[in-house]
């Protein structure tokens, strides 16, 4: 008979963004927990990431990870965590915002935007224990085909 115990599987809904066109990124968060340049990364976790990055082309990001609602709506989650988003792409800024957008054809805040679902697994390593995660992964793509030039 095993004395070991099963981990419990700690599950969190994640948004990410990622880049799929074939120029860099320049992402501004405008975090509704702005903290001088950075914003928590979850609820209640201490850790923070910075507002302002580059994101490669075909790279991706966690914008927010939510530990205590993973039923929420990936749009509405990054309407609680988010006032905006703007993205800088050489000569083009889209901006993201809960009233409309500008320069991209599907809105990160709206109910309609499409988003990539995965469900992913991974072991985390923390204090001598691997611990099981899953995550319910939602990315926003930037497309070369959604932005709108004027």
């Amino acid at each position: 008979m095993c004395a070991c115990k099963e981990e419990k599987v700690q599950e969190s809904l994640q948004i990410l963004i990622q880049n799929k066109t074939d120029r860099v990124n320049h992402v501004r968060l405008f975090p509704k927990g702005d903290i001088g340049g950075l914003y928590p990364i979850c609820e209640d976790c201490g850790e923070h990431q910075k507002t302002e990055f580059d994101l490669p082309s075909n790279s991706q990001r966690v914008l927010f990870s939510s530990y205590e609602n993973i039923t929420i709506a990936p749009y509405a989650l990054a309407t609680e965590t988010f006032d905006s988003i703007y993205i800088t792409l050489k000569d083009t800024v889209i901006k993201f915002t809960h009233q409309n957008v500008i320069g991209y054809s599907e809105n990160i805040f709206s109910e309609n935007s499409t988003w990539d679902f995965k469900i992913e697994e991974w072991l985390q390593e923390e204090m001598f224990r691997k611990n099981p995660q899953k995550g319910y992964m939602y990315r926003f793509l930037i497309e070369e085909d959604k932005i709108i030039v004027e």
